[in-house]
């Protein structure tokens, strides 16, 4: 059997999978010219696809893209790249719950992301399924050592790949089962075979797992729909990037060693489209309630529990049986195609059901369905059994980001990828963890909740699981993470890391600039920062005063966002500083709560089953009350205590 060696081996080319993989390049450069991250996938020519909807961004699910770009990422890049309709969520409401989105050419986004990855000389795609995870054991330790993966080539031939960190970016591929009415196909995703040997090898080390399900709607023929006659649903006029290099894009779509040359400051990149809007009618409900024994979700086909956020059309009719209808948003999926995604009838009803919900809506009444919707159900690994970094708590060295984690959506899958990959590179090379916290990022957030909380469902990001989200916005990602990102080293050494690093001190040096020049300022005898403060100040008031293209756009969205919410901007803060001492507090692996009698048997199991890594973190499992911690921290004092003690009685004997 061949062996090859890498730094960093990742398992899986979705979102996830490619984040890691581009965040362990940014760090870890070639070894003597050879490559140092496998990025191990099924199909390499289906890298970076979008499963399901062609969409980037929303409410929440846009701060966190916008913080993977802040951080170096490159999902940002790849959908201002790609995007045919960009539209801010939430603009009628404060700065903290806005959600930049895009709509995406699915086609070209996937090829996009593919081109950038294989102009990656650091990473090796290696088109192969994981048969079998390789570890070894240390000695005097229970806890096993990641040693790399066996996988199968598109050829047959087993081949052996070690390396000291692997990262499993398995999507919903893992035993993964689609379903249409009673059919039943193994599959991660529409044409392609479901991944089986990665969950028996994660069971016989022991793991957790756990069975979610996921869905898709029908998809449409464009020119069968009777597009005209139905409500247009515009982007914006002025489309916002999510990335501070969008005036990249163009470049960017290109291949090769010259991807960076030629810049264009043309934004958007693409043509824009039109989406529009129809409905279910009473008429459809009535069809899906006389069917729902023949619904898999309903007639037990289907054991994993679907996303309570996004729920198939059946449920909405039987948990919302007073509506008569739900909106169905009409959108493109690409500009080389006539297909339609259905965003709103997520289903796995049979096809003859799907037919009849389909040609009931206004508008599609004659409508050919190109590919019928499914459901998909697939393990999980229930994330008690990682750490904030993303590594298992069983197996040293082995990673999870994406749905295996229990998440839904590219967004949060992008997210734990980058996350994965710092951590990998920082495992192998002795650097310390790379944990955001709660008040820094969306990410911190999200990984945050991960390690605390064991869903239920597919676990979605809203701005409401964000405790800090008026500091967390979309327009200061950048002043919040591109100097952590710098300081990792990961922007890289490229061109497109210097670029990034010239654009964000353009934007310091502007803020300050802006900043000195609204200081102590007052208009008519009053403070400038009270104007600023008032109902119905806006940007455009702003660039009057300070004098048109003398700062950039988001330079102002910033600077108004800080004077408007200043007090309660500071207050955050105070809170902040007044919990950081426990936030912080790290809980020893020694510490064995099973052997502490006198805390309640809830916060007992509780603490037992997550193994907190911090008191900040044991504050937020479910179970776990302020009375629990104070008898924590004075249970983990005793022990050390005595534990100092018995040290100083075996130092005393031996001299």
């Amino acid at each position: 059997m061949r062996t090859h060696q890498y730094s960093v081996i990742v398992v899986g080319g979705g979102h996830a999978g490619i984040e890691a993989a581009w965040a362990a390049a940014n760090l870890l450069g070639c070894d003597g010219g050879m490559p140092t991250v496998a990025l191990v996938t099924l199909d390499p020519a289906r890298i970076g696809e979008m499963s399901c909807n062609p969409a980037i961004g929303g409410l929440a699910k846009g701060q966190l893209v916008r913080e993977v770009d802040a951080l170096g990422g490159m999902m940002g890049l790849v959908a201002d790249a790609t995007g045919i309709m960009f539209k801010v969520l939430n603009m009628s409401r404060g700065p903290a719950v806005r959600g930049p989105r895009c709509q995406s050419d699915k086609h070209a986004y996937a090829a996009c992301a593919r081109s950038l990855i294989l102009a990656r000389p650091e990473i090796e795609v290696v088109g192969a399924s994981v048969e079998r995870l390789l570890t070894s054991s240390r000695a005097g330790q229970a806890l096993k050592q990641i040693a790399g993966v066996e996988a199968q080539l598109r050829s047959g031939e087993l081949v052996r790949l070690e390396s000291p960190a692997v990262i499993l970016t398995t999507g919903t591929f893992m035993r993964g089962l689609m379903h249409t009415g009673q059919d039943k196909t193994p599959g991660g995703r529409f044409g392609e075979d479901a991944a089986v040997g990665i969950s028996g090898a994660l069971t016989h080390l022991g793991f957790e797992l756990g069975r979610l399900k996921t869905g898709t709607p029908p998809r449409l023929a464009r020119s069968t729909i009777d597009w005209e006659s139905l409500p247009e649903q515009l982007g914006d006029a002025e489309p916002v990037p999510f990335s501070d290099l969008a005036a990249r894009c163009d470049a960017l779509r290109e291949t090769g060693d010259e991807m960076l040359d030629g810049l264009s400051s043309r934004f958007p990149v693409l043509e824009q489209v039109v989406c529009r809007q129809t409905r279910t009618t009473a008429a459809s409900h009535d069809v899906i309630r006389q069917n729902l024994d023949r619904a898999p979700l309903f007639s037990g086909q289907i054991e994993g529990a679907g996303p309570r956020y996004c729920p198939s059309i059946e449920d909405k009719v039987v948990r919302f049986e007073d509506r008569e209808s739900h909106g169905v948003f009409l959108e493109p999926e690409s500009l080389t195609t006539d297909w339609v995604y259905c965003n709103g009838i997520s289903t796995s009803l049979p096809k003859d059901v799907q037919d009849r919900i389909v040609r009931d809506m206004p508008g599609c009444e004659r409508a050919e369905i190109l590919r019928y919707g499914y459901a998909v159900e697939y393990d999980m690994v229930r994330p008690h059994q990682i750490h904030a970094t993303g590594m298992t708590k069983l197996v040293d060295g082995l990673f999870l980001a994406g749905q295996i984690n229990g998440t839904s959506g590219y967004e949060e899958a992008a997210a734990q990828g980058l996350v994965a990959g710092v951590n990998a590179v920082r495992w192998t090379t002795g650097g310390g963890e790379f944990v955001l916290r709660r008040d820094q990022a969306y990410i911190g957030v999200l990984m945050d909740d991960l390690v605390t909380k064991t869903p239920v469902e597919p676990y979605r990001m809203f701005t409401s699981r964000a405790e800090h989200r008026l500091l967390l916005r979309p327009d200061n990602a950048a002043d919040r993470l591109t100097p952590i990102a710098d300081e990792l080293g990961l922007l890289g050494t490229t061109d497109l890391g210097r670029a990034r690093r010239t654009l964000f001190a353009e934007r310091t040096a502007q803020i300050e600039r802006l900043r000195r020049q609204l200081d102590g300022l007052k208009v008519e005898g009053e403070d400038f920062s009270l104007i600023m403060r008032r109902a119905g100040y806006t940007r455009e008031d702003l660039t009057v005063l300070v004098g048109a293209d003398t700062f950039n756009l988001g330079v102002l969205d910033t600077v108004l966002a800080e004077v408007r919410y200043g007090p309660y901007i500071e207050r955050e803060h105070r809170s902040i500083r007044r919990q950081s001492e426990m936030e912080h507090k790290r809980i020893p692996e020694w510490v064995r709560y099973d052997s502490m009698p006198t805390l309640r048997n809830e916060a007992r199991e509780a603490l037992s089953r997550f193994r907190p890594d911090t008191l900040g973190q044991a504050s937020r499992l479910e179970g776990v009350t302020p009375a629990d911690l104070t008898l924590l921290t004075v249970l983990m004092r005793q022990a050390r205590n005595e534990g100092a003690r018995n040290a100083g009685d075996v130092g005393d004997t031996g001299s």
